[in-house]
């Protein structure tokens, strides 16, 4: 199978047996993310870029009865929608594929093909015209921001007519070089 299932609908497997109404995300568990595994991400290289900061401004909530999402998007985002950003992230692949067109940008480094790297706001849905190859490093895409609602998946943000601008190499630290040509 080429295509991997929806990543954040697995997530939906393991937040089911949880209480079968709708509530906001709760703080210490994400998503069925354990708060053990949240920790020994966030000592593993993420992306500083503050648009994610604003990104999640976006509230999430869960039903678990029904299986989906739900995001309140404030002012700050949605006064992003049209605009050219770019944002620095980590690629998780759709498919197996070295070359792809369509890919998660993902704050977090992706520690699992099959396990979201975060919750629904900490993810962007990336279509681009020119084939990226998939390397396990910070990239640095551009595109048009957009607002979708595809709550079965859990993704709630995406870039339109995007490009990787390059791929931002990491220092001994796990931090952005800065100091490289370009930068």
């Amino acid at each position: 199978m080429r295509r991997l299932l929806p990543i954040f609908a697995i997530a939906l497997g393991a937040v089911a047996a949880r209480a079968a109404t709708t509530t906001p995300a709760p703080q210490g568990d994400l998503f069925g993310q354990p708060l053990s595994e949240r920790a020994a991400q966030q000592q593993l290289p993420q992306s500083h870029d503050t648009i994610w900061q604003t990104l999640h401004h976006t509230v999430i909530t869960e039903d678990t009865k029904q299986g989906i999402y739900t995001a309140k998007h404030p002012a700050d985002v949605q006064a992003l929608v049209g605009k050219k950003l770019t944002i620095e992230g980590f690629v998780l692949p759709y498919t197996t594929d070295t070359l792809m067109r369509h890919f998660l940008l993902t704050r977090y480094t992706p520690v699992c093909a099959f396990c979201p790297p975060g919750a629904p706001n900490e993810v962007i849905d990336v279509t681009v015209d020119q084939p990226v190859k998939w390397e396990d490093k910070l990239y640095a895409v551009s595109g048009i921001f957009a607002i979708q609602n595809d709550g079965e998946k859990g993704l709630f943000f995406r870039l339109d007519k995007a490009r990787v601008v390059e791929p931002v190499r990491l220092n001994e630290h796990g931090q952005p070089d800065l100091s490289g040509p370009g930068r």
